[in-house]
């Protein structure tokens, strides 16, 4: 004869039993994200600063290098022959000069061809900047109107990224063909991509020059 106590086992073995039944198992591959195939992009793109052909107005940019897009929307472009940063806000149908400078011989001046642009959560702008095969990333904190000189190098940046996780900053040197990793202070900690010379391998890069011809900005 079944004892209560036995009775009682039992039915908390078959209870486990079935709620283990009603667990399935995956496929870990299944769970991967795939991308979407049926998003519908749109075909043409809004003007989002420029558009008006090269020029130095502010409803014109020359050479248009780099962007950077806040959380507003605004657009912070390189006007690279212009020697400017304009900031766009969106739907404007005009800039305003958010940093600009000079270009010297021996001075690789406040905004001197400015390519590359990124800002940190702070609002600090850094900008890559060259003069001739010399370049630098320059600084201006938010509420500033004082550009600094944040990081001098021997060679052009025509790539910038923050990394506000860590607060590192990356540059792409064009003609070494590398990346480079630097702390918030601007000191160099190691090549992080790159740095075997020009190459298709694995461990090389080639830093092609994007068309710097264009006057607009789509988004």
């Amino acid at each position: 004869m079944m004892t209560k106590s036995r009775a009682l086992f039992f039915f908390f073995l078959l209870h486990i039993l079935a709620r283990a039944s009603s667990y399935r198992t995956y496929d870990r591959d299944s769970l991967r994200a795939t991308p979407c195939t049926e998003t519908i992009w749109e075909s043409n793109g809004k003007t989002a600063a420029g558009g008006n052909g090269p020029g130095s107005a502010l409803n014109q940019l020359n050479s248009s290098y780099g962007i950077f897009v806040d959380s507003n929307r605004a657009v912070f472009v390189t006007d690279y022959l212009n020697r400017r940063v304009v900031k766009w806000d969106q739907g404007a149908l005009s800039g305003t000069i958010y940093a600009e400078g000079l270009c010297g011989a021996s001075d690789l001046g406040d905004l001197c061809y400015p390519s590359a642009i990124t800002f940190n959560k702070a609002g600090t702008l850094f900008v890559a900047v060259e003069n001739g095969s010399s370049g630098s990333v320059m600084s201006l904190k938010k509420g500033d109107t004082l550009i600094k000189t944040f990081i001098t190098a021997n060679t052009s940046i025509y790539g910038i990224a923050w990394d506000e996780n860590e607060e590192y900053l990356y540059l792409g040197h064009h003609r070494e063909h590398r990346v480079d990793k630097y702390t918030k202070n601007g000191e160099f900690v190691k090549v992080v991509a790159g740095g075997n010379g020009l190459g298709p391998a694995l461990n090389q890069l080639d830093y092609r020059k994007n068309d710097i011809q264009k006057s607009r900005v789509l988004l």
